[in-house]
């Protein structure tokens, strides 16, 4: 099986980021971070597309779409920052071939509550943890998307990060089966919270010696903010981070079973 976890800039990169998921068309699972979803006629906004959901949608016409938002009615991207005038919803999506059966899906709050902010501070936007429960073959699988909480001192400890990796062990060590945690942490490598998640995953950005997970569009100096996690038991057959110009993030492609 296959599963591909990215964050999409909002489709800032639109063609190559369309191109990509066609030639990917046959990935089992996308786990995709920072995708908007709207309503209205407006399909492009301050340069994020903002019906990307529902153009991935198109063109994944073989898998289930599960959407979850955190933010509703504000674009909240690198550059841009404020409220809307049109229907608009910021979260993450998950696409899952339909031919596999989902037992569950859902969501659950790592920082914040929906739609509560101070839109002069960054720091307070609320952050949720996406999941899939998968039946393969009889097998639990569940999948976790994450986008991590961003805050202006960077990609270091803190206490809601602490607590964010405390809350994503929390949930996953009750379920039974195998596991995949993947997204946009918003974490250094080094960081207590990517240590504490280390205690029962494997990280396979570590494992595999990623370089980086960003590219040149991000203007700092962290080299990381993306990982997959998975359970000792999943059988892990590739793992790998292409460099390709899609994002301002590097999508990370896990083929396993």
């Amino acid at each position: 099986m296959k599963l591909i976890s990215l964050n999409t800039w909002g489709g800032k990169l639109y063609k190559p980021l369309i191109s990509f998921i066609k030639q990917h068309y046959d990935t089992d699972i996308f786990c995709l971070q920072e995708v908007f979803k709207t309503k209205s006629a407006i399909k492009i906004s301050a340069g994020y597309r903002t019906s990307l959901l529902s153009e991935i949608s198109r063109l994944l016409k073989n898998h289930n779409e599960y959407f979850k938002s955190s933010i509703d009615n504000y674009l909240s991207g690198s550059f841009q920052k404020h409220f809307t005038d049109f229907d608009l919803s910021s979260g993450s999506a998950i696409f899952v071939n339909k031919e596999i059966k989902i037992i569950k899906q859902g969501f659950f709050s790592v920082f914040g509550e929906k739609n509560n902010f101070n839109p002069l501070d960054t720091d307070t936007m609320p952050r949720i943890a996406q999941y899939v429960i998968l039946n393969l073959e009889g097998k639990k699988l569940i999948v976790c998307n994450l986008h991590g909480i961003w805050t202006r001192e960077g990609k270091v400890d803190t206490i809601s990060r602490i607590k964010q990796s405390k809350m994503i062990r929390d949930f996953l060590d009750k379920l039974a089966g195998n596991k995949i945690l993947c997204g946009d942490f918003n974490l250094d490598i080094k960081t207590e919270s990517i240590k504490m998640l280390e205690q029962s995953m494997r990280n396979l950005i570590k494992e595999y010696k990623i370089a980086t997970t960003r590219n040149k569009f991000y203007p700092g100096k962290e080299k990381f903010a993306d990982y997959i996690f998975v359970s000792s038991d999943l059988k892990v057959s590739n793992f790998k981070v292409p460099k390709v110009i899609i994002s301002d993030h590097l999508p990370m492609i896990l083929e396993f079973s």
